[in-house]
């Protein structure tokens, strides 16, 4: 819950923060704050690309993500640490988020980060969805049976109506358990989950191609949540080649997305018909 007690800052829970911020308005600020990053100068946005420190030691990641948005007069930063081994009921992902004052630099408050993050990062694949289907979509596929298959599920359809929702995972029993909860199928085989899947969504700790362009249908909308290091993958070479590759930021998605630096994907050459985008179709689609 939120309290102040009697210190100059607010602490939001993560409780607190799945009462109060719902994922439907939170779609709707995530296309706004999308459109700003794109706007570039004109959107007003300060965001660096996020510094990472990796803890090798014990195979973890500490990730600092500042941001100012001078539309919002909104500024903070996002602290979160990221072991994919790790102990039996810790969370791989956990975080903080600090917001300040931006006439002054004051805390204002430290709000738990790990509902956000689950959150945050559903509902900005959903708006991708939302600007890049062609048409209404009837499959959805979900690779990978975590907290972000969860959060995935719930944000997708909030503005598709999906006859079929299917989830793989490499683990048959933790598959079973997320579709029974977010009310979806499992599939024991791969290609089979992603046979004619009009969304695909992967969410995984890969670091190796899982997805091969064989499997997927033509048109498909593939969202890679997972592959945030340079030598991490979801995608195989055939998928990237042979898209329409668009992100959010095109200097950290050229900087820590695996699967566009070891394809070859390259914004600055203009020659291709996969040059990633990051602006202009995205972004007019994002009006609507």
């Amino acid at each position: 819950m939120a309290s102040n007690c009697s210190l100059p800052f607010v602490y939001i829970s993560g409780e607190e923060v799945r009462r109060l911020v719902g994922m439907a308005e939170l779609i709707e600020e995530m296309a706004r704050g999308l459109r700003w990053v794109s706007e570039r100068d004109e959107g007003g946005v300060v965001q660096p690309v996020r510094t990472v420190v990796r803890v090798d030691k014990y195979c973890g990641n500490l990730g600092l993500m500042p941001a100012y948005s001078s539309k919002s007069d909104s500024l903070g930063a996002k602290l979160v640490t990221f072991y994919p081994h790790q102990i039996e009921g810790v969370p791989s992902h956990q975080a903080i988020v600090i917001v300040l004052d931006p006439r002054t630099g004051t805390l204002q408050a430290i709000v738990d980060g790990v509902e956000i993050t689950n959150m945050r990062t559903a509902a900005a694949s959903a708006c991708a969805a939302r600007a890049l289907l062609q048409q209404a979509p009837r499959v959805l596929c979900i690779v990978g049976s975590g907290v972000q298959a969860r959060s995935h599920a719930e944000a997708l359809r909030i503005h598709h109506s999906f006859s079929e929702v299917r989830i793989w995972g490499r683990s048959a029993a933790s598959a079973q358990r997320c579709a029974d909860e977010v009310r979806a199928k499992v599939s024991l085989s791969l290609p089979d989950a992603l046979r004619d899947a009009d969304v695909v969504v992967a969410v995984t700790l890969a670091t190796e191609p899982l997805i091969r362009g064989e499997w997927l249908k033509t048109g498909a909308v593939v969202i890679s949540v997972g592959a945030c290091h340079s030598d991490w993958r979801e995608l195989d070479d055939d998928v990237m080649l042979n898209s329409l590759v668009t992100v959010d930021s095109c200097d950290a998605a050229m900087k820590e997305s695996g699967d566009i630096i070891q394809s070859g994907v390259s914004p600055s050459n203009s020659q291709r018909p996969n040059c990633v985008s990051c602006r202009q179709r995205y972004l007019q689609k994002l009006e609507k």
